[in-house]
């Protein structure tokens, strides 16, 4: 309350005073508010990939074409190079379309203008391109029971490792890691042959996980013979010998996998005695040649 005797107008001016001090007010504490307000992180643009399917139209037409490839090309060999099956075409990554990986010059007939600036493997050129879809490379993958480079690969540890190399051209029906087509093991032996890391070769752990819990007493290589097929091994190592049809059964067989637990080395681990004379002793009466001996 106004003291009475003071004129009305005097509101006003104390209403103005109290709007001009609020403004003058919010004007010196503003930018310690905004010093003080959390701010986030901004985003990173990821670049752009330079998407060309529209302009690969004629490529398709002639590389997925026997015919018209025989007009411009003679060898079988490089014939059969630069055929893509249509097929592969509608793959996750051939749908991205030749000129977008391949770069040259898209939506054209003519030969010699459209193979300008051609690259033949754009993982030595556009590595980084790659790694825009797939960001989350694994160095294990439990599935397969494998251990990868990605890391190395990406990170430059690995010189002259492209994707590549063990990918191949995934855009041409080879794809190990679809499973349309299984890398087999020689792709990695003669790579490392070529690079010289024989160090690699002969530790089976630098690339395989193994399912086994003896790892700690054996190597793969003590019972695995092969580099192709895992169940093709020796039983040099067996605790026991092993004769007669004994050798010639798979190991899990008789062992419980993946940990060959189970067996005391006796016959009833595995045999049922069909006769109630006798115990079970099975070697009291028989051989390993077999039950009739």
């Amino acid at each position: 309350m106004l003291p009475s005797h003071w004129p009305k107008w005097t509101v006003v001016l104390i209403g103005l005073a109290l709007a001009v001090f609020t403004i003058l007010l919010a004007l010196v504490l503003e930018p310690a508010a905004q010093a003080l307000m959390p701010r986030p992180t901004p985003t990173a643009t990821l670049p752009a990939l330079h998407y060309a399917a529209p302009q690969s139209r004629e490529c398709i037409l002639c590389h997925t074409n026997p015919e018209t490839l025989r007009q411009t090309v003679t060898d079988a060999a490089e014939l059969e190079r630069l055929w893509i099956d249509p097929a592969d075409v509608l793959s996750t990554h051939g749908r991205l379309g030749c000129v977008t990986c391949h770069r040259g010059t898209g939506g054209t007939t003519d030969l010699a203008v459209a193979h300008q600036g051609l690259v033949k493997d754009p993982t030595l050129h556009f590595e980084h391109e790659c790694t825009l879809c797939h960001r989350n490379l694994p160095d294990e993958i439990p599935g397969d029971r494998l251990r990868t480079p990605h890391s190395s690969v990406v990170h430059g540890l690995a010189q002259g490792v492209t994707c590549s190399d063990c990918h191949g051209g995934v855009g041409h029906g080879f794809d190990p890691v679809s499973g349309q087509v299984i890398c087999s093991m020689n792709v990695c032996v003669d790579c490392h042959k070529t690079r010289n890391l024989r160090a690699e070769l002969q530790d089976c752990n630098a690339c395989h996980i193994g399912p086994h819990d003896v790892a700690a007493v054996l190597s793969c290589s003590d019972c695995h013979t092969s580099t192709q097929r895992w169940n093709e091994t020796h039983l040099a190592v067996h605790p026991v010998e092993l004769t007669g049809w004994h050798a010639q059964i798979d190991c899990f067989d008789c062992h419980d996998w993946p940990n060959f637990g189970g067996l005391r080395y006796v016959c009833s681990d595995c045999h049922k005695r069909p006769h109630d004379f006798g115990d079970d002793n099975c070697e009291r009466c028989h051989t390993p040649e077999g039950w009739n001996k």
